[in-house]
């Protein structure tokens, strides 16, 4: 799942998408147009700037590839009723008929404000698995450098290798944080140069931003929609304007918090790797054969 999935969850399962016209196939447009002449057969169509300032979210591309614009949003700032013709901001790719539109209004919950709900929310939920390679191996050391942002996250597992002669996991490593502010070492035992260190470590969700960035798979879709919510609800809730007259929302939180995603946290728990085992055996890495007594 995408961003761009999450906050059309989001948005629909708040009820923020226009009645009738919230979901739709389009007729036709360009990268900063829509049109839906289909609404020229309802007895109440959508008014001139009907949508303003409303986002229009590309859910489906029309050849059935996930090719560009799908993902993709842009804010509406115009509508004209004459030609059923929405203007947006720029998705890159023409809008082409057959393509699926959503229109979302963000006049409750600014799209800004709902990326940073989710990224909290993605957090909140714990850590997930992550695999670094920004190390290489060097035979003239068995001492790695390890990045600050990674001293907070001793590793779960190491290996070592390429895609081409495979990977193996070393059994026999330790880490020291050292001192505050400084970047921690990784003591390996002797390794051939040129191979990428696979470092596996337990840590947060990284920030989503991006119509495509991704949400880990590891986090069902159910779960990420509900812990989103939660989060989007409870800094809506506690504005001051909302004080005393949003019971719904006040109540659609507690539901959220108390039902939905603890539900979806027990049908579908989020895997995460165990610690593999380290043993003190004697390996000769940097041939890739075990010392012997011979």
């Amino acid at each position: 799942m995408y961003l761009s999935n999450l906050l059309q969850n989001i948005y629909s399962d708040l009820g923020q998408t226009p009645k009738n016209y919230g979901q739709f196939t389009a007729t036709g447009g360009s990268a900063t147009t829509f049109v839906n002449s289909a609404w020229g057969d309802l007895e109440s169509p959508p008014e001139t700037d009907a949508f303003k300032n409303m986002l229009a979210f590309v859910v489906r591309d029309a050849g059935g590839a996930n090719a560009s614009p799908e993902g993709k949003w842009g804010r509406i700032s115009a509508y004209v009723d004459s030609t059923y013709t929405g203007t947006i901001a720029t998705v890159t790719d023409a809008i082409a008929s057959g393509d699926e539109i959503m229109i979302a209004s963000q006049d409750k919950f600014p799209l800004q404000e709902v990326i940073f709900r989710v990224n909290r929310a993605l957090q909140n939920l714990g850590t997930i698995a992550i695999r670094n390679t920004s190390l290489t191996t060097d035979s003239s050391t068995v001492a790695y450098t390890v990045p600050l942002t990674l001293k907070a996250y001793p590793p779960i597992m190491i290996q070592y290798g390429d895609d081409t002669d495979g990977w193996e996991t070393i059994s026999s490593w330790s880490f020291e944080p050292t001192s505050s502010g400084s970047t921690g070492r990784l003591i390996l035992p002797a390794l051939p140069s040129g191979y990428t260190i696979a470092y596996f470590y337990n840590g947060l969700h990284p920030n989503v931003n991006a119509y495509n960035s991704v949400i880990e798979e590891s986090i069902h879709p159910k779960v990420a929609t509900a812990a989103a919510i939660i989060e989007v609800l409870s800094w809506y809730n506690r504005l001051d304007e909302n004080q005393g007259g949003n019971d719904f929302f006040l109540w659609l939180e507690g539901e959220y918090r108390d039902k939905h995603l603890p539900m979806a946290k027990m049908e579908n728990p989020i895997w995460k790797p165990k610690h593999a085992p380290r043993y003190s055996t004697f390996v000769d890495y940097s041939v890739n054969k075990y010392i012997t007594n011979e």
